[in-house]
């Protein structure tokens, strides 16, 4: 999933106010709209259990909701929604890791978002010198943090007055990274880890292509012992739920991300446009610069009207090309997707789920993405969107796109299939997890 996880706050980052979209660089990072009061909609749908009794649901997380920078910030952010709509009271406990736009959040959930302070904990001086001593002969000891190295006591004085007050069913955390707040909680509330990404040697992905790990890792001992302290694990694919599976006996089950729907109307793009929206990190500057250098020559060879937008941090990470335009950051990510043609994501690493490639289809936009995006989306290759594993397999599904409008009309249609059946699914998902019995 897109964003880093970062070890120290940054500048609190607030929306502007909505923009008609230009052609500009002013500004480098994208911020989804939202609604008065910082809400992100989701198209109703007739699967979600209302009939369920509510349940007081305390989530977890060091992922803000706004501004929408960044693939976790919208899964969180659709996963509260989604519980929101289904008639249960939230609770939102935002832990300060990364910075939000907080008076936002508060508009949407009122005095039932709380937002704490976070300090990255003080790890002792022989254990630091312990890793970096056997990090010379193991890189499983250079990279690898242990499960709980970023989990902030001082978190539990807050958590321990909210459910003394309030009394929780459930509790939901982000990450297995700050699972040690389930230890808070007795045997009467329903623990659940959502997981976003796994994390048990994650670094080794980074070095295998040749780049500098800049995430959390752990050991898959340490990811065993975050699942262990909870009842219930969301894993947001098929392939990692497998993997956690096997790591441990707490029931896991794949929950995959609550696409918000807005179709938007064909009709309205502009000919020859394609769209990649995205954040400046690493993972997503090595996709969109192979795919300039080796895929955007060969569709403007076939297609001289084609041109590729860029809407985001990821501008500024992004040399000027000719037939490349950087919109900067787009306050109106609706128009951003409404006037482009086909949506492309060659990003050739991903963990998790692609949630670009799900906002993609969210729009009713055709896509086409590298395989490795794919992963968790395996039933809509070739009918909801197009798939590619090399630059000139990319570029001739582009092509393809661009020129046969009935191709195009025929790859939306299924797109828009493909995401309802989606969110009908996570939706039953969803419900049959909360009615799960909690035993001691």
């Amino acid at each position: 999933m897109d964003g880093l996880y970062r070890k120290k706050p940054a500048r609190t980052q607030r929306c502007l106010p909505n923009k008609t979209l230009s052609d500009s660089t002013a500004g480098l990072n994208r911020c989804v709209p939202l609604p008065k009061g910082g809400r992100l909609r989701l198209r109703r749908l007739h699967s979600i259990d209302r009939d369920m009794p509510s349940k007081r649901i305390l989530f977890v997380s060091p992922i803000p909701t706004v501004p929408q920078t960044a693939g976790n910030r919208t899964r969180v952010a659709s996963l509260l929604e989604a519980l929101a709509e289904s008639g249960h009271d939230i609770w939102f406990l935002f832990i300060r890791q990364e910075a939000g736009d907080e008076a936002e959040m508060r508009k949407r959930w009122g005095d039932r978002f709380i937002a704490v302070d976070w300090k990255e904990p003080w790890v002792p001086l022989h254990r630091r010198l312990k890793r970096k001593f056997l990090g010379y002969f193991s890189s499983d000891h250079r990279y690898g943090l242990d499960i709980d190295e970023w989990y902030d006591s001082n978190l539990d004085g807050v958590v321990t007055r909210l459910q003394g007050e309030h009394r929780f069913d459930v509790v939901i955390c982000s990450y297995v990274f700050f699972s040690q707040v389930l230890t808070l909680f007795g045997p009467d509330v329903l623990r659940i880890i959502d997981t976003h990404d796994a994390f048990a040697n994650r670094y080794r992905q980074y070095l295998a292509r040749g780049e500098i790990p800049a995430r959390f890792s752990t050991s898959e001992a340490g990811e065993k012992m975050a699942f262990d302290r909870a009842d219930l694990v969301f894993a947001i694919q098929e392939k990692e739920r497998e993997v956690f599976s096997r790591m441990t006996r707490t029931p896991v089950v794949t929950l995959s991300h609550m696409t918000p729907l807005n179709f938007l109307d064909g009709k309205l793009a502009i000919p020859g446009r394609m769209l990649f929206v995205a954040s400046d990190n690493s993972i997503n500057v090595h996709g969109i610069q192979t795919f300039i250098r080796e895929a955007l020559p060969l569709i403007r060879a076939q297609v001289p009207s084609a041109y590729l937008c860029l809407a985001g941090s990821i501008c500024k990470a992004v040399d000027e090309h000719s037939g490349v335009i950087k919109l900067g950051r787009v306050d109106d990510l609706q128009s951003a997707y409404q006037h482009a043609q086909v949506i492309v994501n060659p990003v050739l690493f991903n963990t998790g789920l692609s949630i670009k490639n799900l906002e993609a289809l969210g729009f009713g936009k055709p896509l086409v993405t590298a395989t490795v995006g794919t992963e968790g989306m395996e039933a809509g290759i070739g009918t909801a969107f197009e798939a590619a594993d090399s630059p000139t397999d990319f570029a001739l599904r582009c092509i393809g796109l661009l020129v046969d409008d009935s191709h195009r009309t025929a790859v939306t249609e299924g797109s828009i299939r493909y995401i309802e059946q989606c969110n009908r699914n996570i939706a039953s998902t969803l419900a049959d997890a909360l009615k799960r019995r909690v035993t001691a």
